[in-house]
């Protein structure tokens, strides 16, 4: 262990201690625990306190100690306050159902949660106590175990006599379904559930391994080969309480291994039986035999828990309920064996679980697996790295720190290097791969020196570090595709080892400039505590550990295995196997070129989400641009389906009596789902409704043509809107911004009409300027609109005589035929409450939605003058600030579940029945 590994660890250590007693811990605490350390250290090594000493240096020699440099202590520091300071304030918005509601539902937190007699509190005190709070500050447990008691509330009670539950948590890709669903397991054992069965996502060994191994670290204590892990270190365990596991962490469900097992007698187990098995027809067809075969007299009056995680994943029904699907079939069949169970599916992306008949059931599989218990969405902590943080979204990014926002300007790094060749997206099995693309290279640079930096911060000893290059469906490719990636990386780590501590190592090798370009131009940007040379000697020292796996339908090849004691730095050539569920420790850098036309697919394949504390920073996704508004529409999709969770809630609907819908991708690029996924879907037509919202045009014409004329648009409109009406001076950074209130809407009608808005008539519902509802929406609200001119801290640029301003600078990004406004957001900060009072709008700061939301608030136009950061140019751009009072606008497509459907039909009945009434 490094001595900066060591000094966090100490003072984590101790920080740990008083964040249980106070329940959190501020900046300060967390400043004055390091100075405090950091003083006592210095002082004791110069008076050679030895006392002092051997206290502190308990587990490391104090020959091995090295003093620190600022710069590390800064390290140290960050960290610090990254594992303290995370914040989760999840809202517990459980949407339950019309029977669900008469039920019992707080069985579990009023009554056998404190009684002894019936709540063993072992697994879960375990977890938490040897597991949950030694990676996570007390704050996040407390918020997780009250998330996880209300799952529990709404399923069966084990003291009950006979039971079914149905019931979906919904979080996002790579956001800790996985922690949720441990801790359920574990309280739900402490509550009596005796048979626990966890479906895997996929129907692949990699996914099914990983997961058992996460729930022998949370649940079992020790592993396949009988030995201590995760919850099972640092204490002993008595026996008796150790949970029987059907399979391990290599070995799927087998009747004979069940049958060889001793102690496995539903009779008289006293701990409880948990089995991880894959989505598979034979392993689920195989269990079900035997419980039938075993103990078909006693295994109805067990409780059983079943976990499906991936749930929209192969559970889904894609035929006729008389004759579901095979697993489908199957996994209602193993419920239909019991007469207390509880089934809790799991997924970031529920759109084909939203979209199964909610009615359907028959006598031989009992009921589908539609949510009609229970829905919970889970919104995730502040530290997770997510879609909205990386691609942007008008809903969720609005109140980010000026400092989040800059983060998320690093993450993306367009290819525009592999069409036609060398790497197209669209290739066959055999393709002829000759080399890689020049954007490959460039990444694979990138992660090595992410790798240096992560050992200069302390992490390798400790922590795993990944990229992932997925770039094709096919095995023989991978093949190709890990041979030049090896030769690349064997190139680099012979020049390092051979001239990297040579003073002249730039004239010995092409690699040593190409790393520092990569360097300079994805690192140094970031505000590097390391400079170039520091980052190359600690490559010196780390870069013969970085080694390569390929992860594929070839089992002959080395295989990817991530080990607690042994960190590994790999560079992972995968597809199939690595596109849901499986996790990639320490990924920080993914180069990315499938494609599918699925959302949700689409979706799971983003295994850069996650939790990145301490390397955030270092993240990079390599995609095209394409592909990057593609993430952008499913983000914004998604989004959408959670808000309409949150309004089941507050509205107290329940899952059948509450239609949901997805958005379709306007130019049916994407789909929402497979389409046998869809049988009990409609597609309709749905207005825009643009109340509350702000639109604005992100991306900009590259025509020099156009950007003129666009810029003479918004002289015109102040020239004319100046000579007739008088401003309102709104201060500002540099200068002055500009207002005008209570405008005619036929000026503004006019200026939306001559913009020329670049792609409009693309990805309509996803664009930050969907001109034709806005255009309707103007035409159908003449009256009651202001019009704004931003001032920023560009060069003075005069519109017309007495209206100057600062430009607003922006980095604005070359794109396939167009540019784009980095985070494609153009206003910033208060703007939306410009025609506020000034003591609203000091009071609302940068809440943009509460602005909006404000009484007898005119819609904005909001005008701007954008001064490219690096070119200097000036674009004209505008927005559209909508207050609360807005109406629908242009049709779009929607698809329906059958619960909507259902209602459209009620709605649709009722009218005929009220015309017959009147006849």
């Amino acid at each position: 262990m490094n001595s900066t590994q060591w000094a966090f660890e100490y003072i984590h250590n101790r920080l740990r201690v008083k964040n249980i007693k106070q329940g959190s811990l501020s900046d300060k605490d967390i400043n004055d625990g390091l100075i405090f350390f950091k003083n006592t250290l210095k002082s004791s090594i110069k008076n050679n306190d030895i006392d002092t000493l051997s206290f502190i240096f308990d587990t490391v020699s104090y020959k091995d100690y090295k003093a620190l440099k600022e710069t590390e202590w800064e390290t140290i520091l960050r960290k610090l306050k990254s594992s303290f300071n995370t914040s989760w304030n999840p809202e517990v918005k459980i949407i339950t159902g019309k029977e669900h509601r008469k039920r019992d539902n707080t069985w579990w937190t009023d009554r056998v949660k404190a009684d002894k007699n019936l709540n063993k509190n072992f697994y879960w005190k375990e977890y938490k106590e040897f597991f949950l709070e030694k990676e996570f500050n007390r704050n996040i447990v407390l918020k997780l175990e009250n998330l996880v008691d209300n799952i529990l509330n709404n399923l069966g009670n084990p003291q009950d006599d006979n039971f079914d539950r149905y019931g979906m948590v919904v979080g996002h890709v790579q956001s800790g379904k996985t922690g949720n669903y441990s801790s359920l397991i574990c309280k739900a054992a402490d509550a009596g559930y005796k048979f626990i069965v966890v479906l895997s996502g996929t129907n692949i060994n990699n996914l099914r391994n990983q997961t058992q191994q996460r729930i022998n670290e949370a649940f079992i204590g020790t592993n396949g080969n009988k030995e201590k892990c995760g919850i099972g270190i640092g204490h002993n365990r008595d026996l008796k309480d150790i949970p029987l596991s059907l399979t391990t962490d290599t070995a799927d469900f087998t009747i004979k291994s069940a049958q060889t097992m001793i102690g496995v007698n539903f009779e008289t187990m006293n701990v409880p039986i948990v089995l991880v098995i894959k989505k598979n027809a034979t392993v689920l067809k195989n269990l079900t035999n035997w419980l039938q075969d075993q103990y078909k007299d006693v295994i109805s009056d067990h409780p059983m828990l079943v976990i499906d995680d991936e749930s929209d994943y192969a559970s889904v029904n894609t035929k006729a309920d008389n004759a579901p699907a095979r697993i489908n079939g199957l996994i209602r069949s193993l419920l239909f064996l019991f007469n207390k169970s509880s089934y809790v599916a799991y997924t970031a992306t529920p759109f084909a679980n939203i979209f199964i008949d909610y009615k359907a059931e028959n006598e031989e599989f009992g009921k589908d697996l539609f949510p009609k218990d229970f829905i919970f969405p889970i919104d995730a902590p502040s530290n997770y790295v997510g879609a909205s943080k990386i691609f942007g979204s008008n809903i969720h990014d609005e109140n980010e720190s000026n400092n989040d926002n800059s983060l998320r300007n690093n993450f993306l790094v367009d290819i525009d290097d592999n069409e036609p060749q060398p790497l197209p997206i669209k290739h066959k099995k055999d393709f002829d791969l000759l080399q890689l693309p020049d954007s490959l290279y460039d990444a694979i640079r990138v992660f090595v020196l992410n790798v240096a930096i992560r050992n200069l911060r302390g992490h390798n000893e400790t922590k795993h570090n990944t990229m992932l290059i997925h770039v094709t469906l096919y095995t023989l490719m991978h093949e190709s595709v890990h041979s030049f990636v090896e030769e690349y990386l064997t190139e680099i780590k012979d020049d390092i080892s051979n001239f990297g501590n040579s003073k002249n190592y730039k004239q010995q090798s092409h690699h040593f400039n190409e790393l520092e370009n990569s360097f300079n131009s994805h690192v140094k940007n970031i505000g590097l505590e390391f400079s170039w040379v520091e980052v190359l000697r600690s490559l010196n020292e780390c870069i013969d550990k970085v080694i390569t796996r390929q992860v594929h339908s070839n089992k002959q090849v080395a295989q990817l295995e991530y080990s607690s004691s042994n960190p590994i730095s790999v560079i992972v050539v995968g597809g199939l196997s690595l596109s849901r569920g499986f996790t990639l420790e320490g990924l920080s850098v993914s180069y990315f070129l499938r494609g599918t036309k699925f959302y949700d697919t689409l979706m799971q394949m983003g295994r850069w989400f996650g939790y990145r504390d301490g390397y955030e920073d270092l993240c990079r996704i390599y995609m095209t641009s394409t592909m990057q508004s593609h993430y952008q529409h499913i983000q914004e999709v998604t989004v959408d389906l959670f808000d309409s969770f949150k309004l089941m809630f507050d509205q107290k609907k329940t899952p059948d009596d509450f239609g949901l819908a997805v958005k379709e991708h306007p130019d049916n690029i994407l789909q929402v789902t497979a389409k046998n996924k869809m049988r009990n879907t409609l597609r309709q037509f749905i207005t825009m409704d643009l109340r509350g919202q702000i639109k604005e045009t992100a991306r900009l014409s590259k025509d020099k043509n156009i950007l003129e004329e666009n810029l003479l648009c918004i002289k015109n409109l102040v020239n004319k809107i100046n000579s007739e009406y008088k401003y309102i001076s709104i201060p500002s950074i540099k200068s002055n911004s500009f207002l005008w209130k209570n405008i005619e809407g036929k000026l503004i009608i006019n200026f939306l009409n001559e913009y020329q808005v670049e792609g409009a008539s693309q990805f309509i519902l996803s664009s930050r300027m969907p001109i034709d509802f806005v255009q309707e929406f103007a035409r159908e609200n003449p009256d009651s609109w202001d019009v704004a001119v931003y001032s920023g801290k560009g060069n003075i640029y005069e519109i017309t005589d007495g209206i100057k301003i600062n430009a607003e600078e922006r980095q604005i990004n070359s794109k396939d035929g167009y540019q784009e406004v980095l985070q494609r957001q153009v206003s910033s900060g208060n703007s939306e409450a410009i025609n506020l009072p000034e003591k609203i709008r000091k009071g609302l700061g940068a809440q943009r939605k509460a602005a909006r939301a404000q009484p007898n608030r005119n819609n904005i136009l909001m005008l701007h003058i954008l001064e490219d950061k690096f070119k200097k140019n000036i674009i004209a751009a505008f927005g559209v600030s909508f207050s609360g009072d807005g109406i629908n606008g242009k049709s779009t497509r929607i698809r329906m579940n059958q619960v909507m459907i259902d209602e459209i039909n009620n709605f649709a009945n009722d009218e005929t029945k009220e015309l017959e009434d009147e006849e």
